[in-house]
């Protein structure tokens, strides 16, 4: 007989679902389509969870304003460089000022949906790049429990309509085949 290690369990887990995760590291990045376009990405690491595990989250912007929301809400929901919040010209939304420096992201907590993926046929679990924020108090920006369980519903609906086909229940996404078929009636939506 020979002497063996082996790693312990890390603790992390990759069920279908949401899951409290701590930023580890925060990194923009250039992708560049086939065709040439270039776009904007962040790409997030997360404590307990191997590098290769990442979350990128792509820029996109308002079609009318031009204006930048997905990485925006990012930082917003992390609660991640805000310097404070301003009052909006009209007096009806206030603007959150905020540092999009990447480094901010570190330590911070997100609320990330987990999904298995099906293009490939291999059903690996990927991180869904609309993620919410985590009942918190901060200086400038708080979130309540209804806040984040709005949001999670939110982030649950552009899921489904980008994947077709998922099944929603209870304000969680799941397999197909594991969906319960004992009752419809909590569908959020």
């Amino acid at each position: 007989m020979a002497v063996k290690t082996m790693k312990m369990s890390s603790g992390i887990s990759y069920d279908i679902g949401w899951h409290e995760l701590t930023i580890s590291s925060a990194k923009y990045d250039t992708w560049v389509s086939r065709d040439g376009k270039e776009k904007r990405v962040i790409d997030l690491n997360f404590e307990g969870y191997p590098e290769k595990r990442r979350l990128r989250i792509f820029a996109v912007s308002n079609k009318e304003t031009g204006e930048e929301f997905k990485i925006a809400n990012l930082f917003r929901f992390a609660n991640a460089g805000i310097l404070g919040v301003l009052k909006d010209p009209t007096g009806k939304k206030p603007v959150i000022q905020y540092d999009d420096e990447a480094e901010n992201l570190v330590g911070k907590r997100l609320n990330v949906f987990f999904y298995k993926e099906q293009k490939t046929g291999n059903e690996y679990i990927q991180m869904f790049d609309t993620v919410a924020p985590v009942e918190q108090e901060g200086e400038h920006v708080s979130w309540t429990s209804e806040q984040v369980a709005s949001l999670k519903v939110s982030a649950e609906k552009n899921y489904h309509k980008l994947h077709n086909n998922t099944t929603t229940t209870n304000n969680l996404l799941e397999d197909p085949s594991v969906v319960s078929t004992s009752s419809t009636d909590d569908i959020p939506f």
